[in-house]
């Protein structure tokens, strides 16, 4: 379902030079899009979604305004991070919230095994990667139910072909699992080394 056009409210303009002129309600605004979208917002994403109307230094402001709010929040966070190379924002429940969670929701962990891990490390220190590259460096074939859990897990996703004979699937790591690994971006990976031969994981 599209979302409607913005140009079908005539109020919208109005109410928007009104955010403009009240630095607390453009917070709240900007609060309650973190919340709808429920996904990390990056500062272009968010200046298109308020419109012209609003300038980006009332942004700005409002953005640090909502990270000060809080800030000594016990149960959310609400912090700048870089994902794909774009300082974004969100909500998020922090760790003080996981043991009232525990109790509603049954433990829901996978153990993934050193195979699995190495398959993983391949793909995101050496991705694009095929199939074929990653059973040259490990010696050994490459298990299609690893790249079918992998995707399952939404931790990695196919990027299209490398042309050659065949053209051989390529594979990548996704923004999934960047967060399922708290990673900011790819350039804080742990050495290969460390991240594949750590046995057994459970996530």
């Amino acid at each position: 379902m599209s979302r409607p056009d913005v140009r079908e409210f005539p109020a919208l303009a109005a109410q928007r030079e009104a955010l403009a002129a009240s630095p607390s309600e453009l917070v709240g605004l900007i609060e309650a899009l973190l919340l709808a979208e429920g996904a990390p917002l990056s500062r272009a994403r968010l200046q298109h979604m308020l419109g012209e109307a609003i300038p980006a230094s009332a942004l700005e402001q409002a953005l640090a305004a909502l990270v000060q709010r809080y800030a000594d929040h016990p149960y959310i966070d609400c912090l700048p991070r870089m994902m794909a190379g774009e300082e974004t924002w969100s909500l998020v429940a922090n760790a003080a919230v996981a043991p009232y969670l525990a109790r509603a929701q049954a433990p829901r962990t996978a153990r993934y095994s050193r195979a699995v891990l190495e398959t993983l490390a391949l793909i995101a220190w050496r991705q694009p990667i095929t199939r074929g590259e990653i059973e040259a460096v490990r010696g050994v074939a490459v298990n299609p139910q690893i790249i079918r859990q992998l995707m399952d897990r939404g931790w990695i996703r196919s990027v299209g072909v490398r042309e050659t004979p065949g053209r051989p699937e390529l594979l990548a790591t996704t923004d999934e699992f960047l967060r399922d690994f708290n990673l900011p971006d790819l350039s804080a990976l742990p050495t290969l080394d460390a991240f594949g031969t750590q046995g057994e994981l459970v996530v």
